[in-house]
């Protein structure tokens, strides 16, 4: 995310519309990916049969990751960068961006 943020703002974008744009690109693959898991370990998080006892806390550590990691890619990871870069900072020319 930290790159395209940084391709974006080689292209002219200021530093908060790059960020804002990265989030939301980044915020379908980060969204299907959590939901895709928490679905699937839904059952296991929230048995009470025989051998959840081993089951049910894995699930929901995972599960409490994937919410944890919503969180700090969409929301934290942008404002950082906001609150960090700065329009001076050296990126790489827009020739070097477009061939990538």
């Amino acid at each position: 995310m930290v790159q395209y943020i940084n391709q974006l703002r080689a292209r002219g974008h200021t530093v908060k519309e790059a960020a804002v744009e990265g989030a939301v690109l980044r915020l379908r693959p980060i969204m299907m990916t959590m939901l895709v898991a928490t679905l699937g370990l839904l059952p296991a998080a929230l048995s009470h049969d025989i051998g959840s006892d081993s089951q049910r806390p894995f699930a929901i550590v995972i599960v409490g990751g994937l919410v944890t990691d919503l969180v700090l890619s969409l929301i934290l990871l942008p404002t950082l960068y906001v609150w960090i870069a700065h329009p001076g900072d050296r990126l790489p020319s827009a020739e070097d961006v477009m061939t990538e």
